[in-house]
C-alpha cells in the first residue's frame, strides 16, 4: 500500500469572507464568518459542560451509559444528564462537523476554577465530585450530602405527645418563661375561662397535667441515667454519684433521624482545589471539615472490607469546660457533638448539634490546698483524676466494645453500615486537658498533653518533640506501677508528667486522647498569648512610657466596622471576653504605632502574632496556606525572642507551645473552627439558665431534668416548624402565580438601602440641594461627563435630565477568598449614623497593580433619558503615601486620601475596607490599610 501524503486533522478555516452567515453546528444560530471559530469553540464546551455536568462526575459509569470520552461523531447520544440541567443542547449532526475534536477535547470540559472531591477507597460510591466556583453553577459544599428533608414528622401530629398544638405551644411559653405551677395554673385557667371567647383548642386543664404531658414527651428523647464510682482519698472510701447520658443511644437517634441523614458523612473524603478548563494547570489539597482531613483517612482505612456491609469509622467531639452557674458554685458540663454531621450543623444548638452528657462531679477539696506540701497536693491531683477517669468510663462504656466490633444501623438512605465509633476532637481548656488526659498540670516538667517537651523549651515553637500516644504512655504507668518503692515510680511518671492513672481511652479503638486534644484558639490565643501575654505587657511598657491615655484616645476614635466590638475605655476596662481581646488585636497596630520609639519589637511581634492568629482561624486551608503558616509562626518565635532580649518577658508557658502542634492539629482534624471550645461556651449560659430553675437542693438531677425537658420541646418544635414549612410549600406549589418582571438590577453584586427621604431630582437640582458641600461642586457637568466617557453607549447630552435618587448604604456582595463562600459587606454612607459620621472605604479594582480604596461620599442611582438606571458613588480616591510610620510592620500599607471627589461605577466595586486614621483625626489624609478586619482581606493583602 503506497503512502500518500498525511491527512491534516486542522480544522479548515469557516466563513472568512466579512458578511458570511454560517450555521454553527452546536448550538444551530447563523453566524457572521467573522469570529465564527471562537463562537463555536465556546459552543463545543458547554455542550460538552452541560450534557455530562451539572456538578461534573468522573469515576465508574453507571451501567448503560456512554463513555465520557465519546464526541458527537460517534453517533450515540444516550448518556443521560444530570438535572437540572441550565439549558437542552442538542448534539451537532456529524454532517455539521468539519473539526476533528478527539485529541483535542477529551472527556468533559471543567470549569475554571473548581473544587475536586476524591472519596475514600472504602466509600460505597467511588464517583470523584467537581464543584464549580464560579459562574450560575458554582456551588460550595463543605460536607457530603444534600438539604435535609423537611416533611419528615414522627407522627401525623408533629406536636404529639400533646393533644393540641394549643397545649404544646402553651407548654413552650411556661418552660422558656420558667414559669412556676402558681402562675402555670394562673395562664391556663385565664385561657380557657376569663380571657378565651370559648373557641380556644387548649385543653390542658392545670400544671400537674402539663407536667405528666412533658414526663411523656421525655421519653421519645435519651433521658439520663444514674450511676456512682469509687474512689479512695487518705484511707477513706468516698462515693460519688452522677447522671449521664448514653452517647450510643444518642447516637443511635442521630443516625435514624430521617432529616439528618442527607448531611451526614459516612466517609472521608480528599477535597483538592484546582484550577484548569481542559487541562489542570494547578492542583492543591484542601483540608476544612475533618472528614478530609488525615487521621480521618487513617482510621477508615484500617476497617474490614465491606462483608457484606461497608464499615464506617463514627467520630465524636468532646467538650468539658469548669464555668459559674453563681457567683460561688462552679458546675463543669460535658457535651458530645456528632463529627459525622457538618460544623454548620455539629456546632449549632438545634437538631444534630450537641447534646448534655452529663456535669462531672466537682471533687471537693476537703483541706487548704495552701497548707499542702508537693506530695500531698500529687495525692489530690491523682484522686481527682481518678475519678475523672471512673465518670468517663462510666459515660462510655457502651462505646467500647463498639469501638472494636462496630454495630450494624440501617440509615435514613435505606444502607445498612457498621459503625465504629471513637473520640476524634476534645475541646478543652488546659486545666481540663490536665485532668481528661490524666496529665500533670501547667508547672509539671512535661507540661504539655500532647508531646514531651520540657517546661524549659516551651519557646521553641519550630522544634518538634516526642509525641504522646496511647501505647507509649500506657507502657510508662504500667512500668511506673512496678516499681517497689514510691520514690522509683514517681521518678517515672515525673519523667513522662503523668499521674499513675489508667485512661479509660486506652481501651478504645480509634480514640487517642493525646492526639484527639485539639488546638484551641480561644484559650490558647485570645485568652491566652494575647489576653493574659502581649497585652499585659503593652499595658505595662504604655505606663512605663505614660502612653496609656493616648492609647484610649486612640482606640475611642478608631473608625467603626461590622462585628467589630469599638472600645471607648479599653485600658481601664478589665476583660474577660476572648472576642473582646481579638477585637483589640485586630485594631491595635495603628493606635500604637507612634507611641512607641521607632522600630520597636513589641510592634513587630504584635503584628507577627496578628498574622498567625487570622490565618489559624481560616475555616478552609488549602497547603499553600499551610505553608504560609509555617513561615508566619517561625516569624512570630523570632519576634517573641527579641521581645524576650529588650523586655525580659518569658514564653515559656504552655499556651505559647500549643502553637508548634497547630499545623499538625489541622491536617489531622480538620481547621480550628472544629476544635475550638468557642462554640460550647453556649452551654455555660444553658447551665446557668438551668441552675436558676432549681432550689439549691440536689441542683444537678433537677439540671438534667430540665436539660430533658428542653430536649424535648425543642424535638417538637422542630417537627411542628418542618410540619408547617411543608405544607407551605404545597400551598405555594398550588398557588403558582407569575413571574415578576425582571429588574435591571437584578444579579449586580451590590444593593443599595436606607434611600434619603424625598422625590427624585433631576441633577441640577440635586447639586442645587447640596451646594453647601465641596463635594458636589459642578456636581451636574461633572457626573453628565462621568456618565458619557463611562457609558459612550448612552449618548448623554448636557442638557439632558438626569433623575438622582440618593441612598445612605449599600450591601456588596463577594466570593470571599477564605472559603469561596458567599459573603457581604454593609456600608455606610452617612452624615449622621447613630449621632456620628459614617463615610465608609471601599476595595475597588482598577487595572493597576496594588489595592486600591475610596471612601464614600454620595451613593447615587441615575435615572438616564432612555430609562436605564446607573448606580454610581461620589468617592474620594487613596494614593500611596510618603508618610512612615516609626515601626514599619510586615504588611503595613499606607495611603493619602486625596482632597478631590471623582465618581466611580459600582460595578468596579469589590468589597468594603477600612482604614485607620493615623492620629486618630478624623481630617488627617493619611491612613494605614487595616487588613486584619477578616480573613478574606487579609488575604487579598498578603496575595
Amino acid at each position: 500500500m503506497s503512502r500518500g501524503k498525511r491527512k491534516s486533522t486542522k480544522a479548515k478555516p469557516i466563513g472568512k469572507e466579512p458578511g458570511t452567515r454560517q450555521k454553527c453546528p452546536w448550538c444551530k444560530v447563523r453566524k457572521d464568518g467573522r469570529g465564527l471559530k471562537q463562537h463555536q469553540d465556546l459552543c463545543r464546551a458547554d455542550y460538552y459542560f452541560l450534557r455530562h455536568t451539572d456538578r461534573v462526575r468522573c469515576g465508574p459509569r453507571q451501567a448503560g451509559s456512554n463513555s465520557e470520552n465519546e464526541s458527537p461523531e460517534d453517533g450515540n447520544h444516550n448518556t443521560p444528564s444530570p438535572s437540572p440541567q441550565p439549558m437542552d443542547l442538542d448534539p451537532p449532526d456529524a454532517g455539521d462537523l468539519d473539526v476533528d475534536l478527539t485529541e483535542e477535547f477529551i472527556g468533559p470540559r471543567l470549569p475554571g476554577e473548581y473544587f475536586k472531591i476524591v472519596p475514600h477507597p472504602h466509600s460505597p460510591d467511588p464517583t470523584v465530585i467537581i464543584l464549580p466556583l464560579k459562574g450560575e453553577s458554582a456551588q460550595v459544599k463543605f460536607c457530603d450530602g444534600g438539604t435535609s428533608s423537611s416533611s419528615d414528622t414522627p407522627h401525623d401530629t408533629p406536636w404529639f405527645p400533646f393533644r393540641t398544638r394549643a397545649d404544646f405551644e402553651v407548654t413552650e411559653i411556661a418552660v422558656k418563661g420558667g414559669l412556676n405551677p402558681e402562675l402555670t395554673n394562673g395562664l391556663l385557667s385565664g385561657i380557657s375561662t376569663k380571657w378565651g371567647t370559648g373557641k380556644s383548642r387548649l385543653t390542658l386543664q392545670s400544671s400537674e397535667e402539663m407536667q405528666k404531658t412533658l414526663g411523656s414527651a421525655r421519653k421519645y428523647g435519651v433521658t439520663f441515667k444514674s450511676a456512682s464510682v469509687f474512689a479512695k482519698y487518705k484511707g477513706v472510701t468516698q462515693e460519688i454519684g452522677f447522671e449521664y447520658r448514653d452517647p450510643w443511644e444518642w447516637i443511635t437517634n442521630l443516625l435514624d433521624d430521617a432529616t439528618l441523614g442527607p448531611s451526614a458523612m459516612y466517609n472521608s473524603v480528599q477535597k483538592f482545589y484546582c484550577e484548569g478548563s481542559i487541562k489542570v494547570v494547578h492542583e492543591e489539597r484542601v483540608i476544612d471539615e475533618p472528614n478530609t482531613a488525615d487521621t480521618w483517612a487513617k482510621f477508615e482505612s484500617e476497617l474490614p472490607e465491606p462483608d457484606p456491609y461497608p464499615h464506617c469509622y463514627l467520630p465524636l467531639h468532646w467538650w468539658l469546660d469548669e464555668g459559674m452557674v453563681t457567683k460561688h458554685i462552679t458546675m463543669h458540663p460535658m457535651v458530645i457533638r456528632p463529627v459525622f454531621q457538618p460544623g454548620v450543623i455539629r456546632n449549632a444548638s438545634g437538631n444534630g448539634g450537641g447534646v448534655l452528657a452529663g456535669y462531672m462531679t466537682a471533687v471537693r477539696d476537703p483541706t487548704d490546698p495552701s497548707n499542702r506540701n508537693t506530695p500531698q497536693t500529687l495525692e489530690f491531683a491523682r484522686y481527682k483524676m481518678e475519678i475523672y477517669q471512673k465518670v468517663l468510663k462510666v459515660i462510655f462504656a457502651s462505646l467500647k466494645s463498639r469501638s472494636w466490633s462496630g454495630e450494624p444501623i440501617r440509615c435514613p438512605d435505606g444502607r445498612v453500615r457498621i459503625f465504629h465509633p471513637g473520640i476524634l476532637i476534645e475541646s478543652l481548656d488546659g486545666k481540663e486537658a490536665a485532668y481528661f488526659n490524666a496529665c500533670r498540670a501547667a508547672l509539671a516538667n512535661f507540661p504539655c498533653p500532647k508531646c514531651l517537651v520540657h517546661k524549659c523549651d516551651l519557646h521553641k515553637l519550630s522544634t518538634q518533640f516526642r509525641i504522646r500516644t496511647s501505647g507509649t504512655m500506657k507502657a510508662a504507668v504500667v512500668k511506673a506501677l512496678k516499681q517497689k518503692t514510691k520514690a522509683a515510680k514517681e521518678e517515672i511518671l515525673k519523667g513522662y508528667g503523668l499521674h499513675g492513672v489508667h485512661h479509660f481511652l486506652w481501651d478504645f479503638r480509634f480514640s487517642d486522647p493525646y492526639a484527639a486534644y485539639s488546638y484551641d484558639t480561644l484559650h490558647s490565643d485570645d485568652l491566652g498569648k494575647w489576653g493574659h501575654h502581649l497585652w499585659p505587657l503593652l499595658l505595662d511598657e504604655l505606663e512605663k512610657l505614660e502612653k496609656k491615655g493616648p492609647l484610649a484616645e486612640n482606640m475611642r476614635r478608631f473608625p467603626r466596622w461590622a462585628n467589630l466590638k469599638h472600645f471607648n475605655q479599653v485600658t481601664t476596662v478589665h476583660f474577660t471576653d476572648g472576642q473582646a481581646f481579638y477585637d483589640i488585636l485586630k485594631c491595635i497596630l495603628p493606635c500604637i504605632v507612634q507611641l512607641f520609639p521607632a522600630n520597636n519589637p513589641l510592634v513587630h511581634c504584635i503584628r507577627a502574632y496578628q498574622r498567625c492568629r487570622i490565618m489559624i482561624g481560616m475555616h478552609c486551608m488549602p497547603e499553600s496556606r499551610l505553608e504560609r503558616l509555617d513561615v508566619l509562626i517561625q516569624d512570630y518565635e523570632y519576634w517573641c525572642s527579641r521581645v524576650s532580649e529588650v523586655y525580659g518577658k518569658d514564653f515559656d508557658f504552655f499556651k505559647q507551645h500549643a502553637l508548634s502542634h497547630v499545623l499538625r492539629d489541622i491536617q489531622e482534624k480538620g481547621t480550628t473552627n472544629h476544635g475550638s471550645t468557642r462554640p460550647g461556651e453556649g452551654f455555660q449560659q444553658e447551665a446557668r439558665e438551668a441552675y436558676a430553675h432549681t432550689n439549691g437542693k440536689d441542683a444537678e438531677h433537677q439540671m438534667v431534668r430540665f436539660d430533658e425537658t428542653q430536649e424535648a420541646i425543642a424535638r417538637i418544635r422542630m417537627h411542628i416548624d418542618n410540619y408547617d414549612e411543608a405544607r407551605q410549600k404545597s400551598q405555594e406549589i398550588d398557588q403558582a402565580v407569575d413571574e415578576t418582571p425582571v429588574d435591571p438590577q437584578d444579579g449586580a453584586h451590590w444593593a443599595f438601602g436606607a434611600p434619603v427621604p424625598g422625590c427624585l431630582l433631576n441633577s441640577r437640582g440635586f447639586e442645587e440641594a447640596n451646594s453647601s458641600s465641596a463635594a458636589f461642586r459642578n456636581f451636574d457637568y461633572r457626573l453628565k461627563l462621568f456618565i458619557s466617557e463611562t457609558f459612550p453607549e448612552e449618548r448623554i447630552m448636557f442638557e439632558d435630565a438626569v433623575m438622582i435618587r440618593s441612598f445612605k448604604c449599600v450591601h456588596i456582595s463577594y466570593q470571599s477568598l477564605e472559603d469561596w463562600r458567599g459573603a457581604r459587606d454593609i456600608m455606610r454612607c452617612n452624615p449622621s449614623f447613630h449621632h456620628e459620621v459614617r463615610f465608609d472605604c471601599l476595595l475597588v479594582n482598577f487595572t493597576d497593580p496594588g489595592l486600591h480604596f475610596a471612601r464614600l461620599r454620595a451613593l447615587l442611582r441615575c435615572h438616564l433619558p432612555n430609562g436605564r438606571r446607573v448606580d454610581v458613588a461620589l468617592v474620594r480616591m487613596f494614593e500611596k503615601s510618603r508618610w512612615k510610620p516609626r515601626t514599619r510592620w510586615a504588611g503595613c500599607q499606607i495611603r493619602d486620601e486625596a482632597k478631590e471627589y471623582t465618581f466611580l461605577s459600582m460595578e468596579h466595586v469589590i468589597r468594603g475596607a477600612l482604614l485607620a486614621p493615623v492620629s486618630g483625626d478624623s481630617d488627617e489624609p493619611t491612613h494605614i490599610f487595616m487588613d486584619t478586619v477578616d480573613a478574606d482581606i487579609f488575604l487579598r493583602a498578603d496575595m
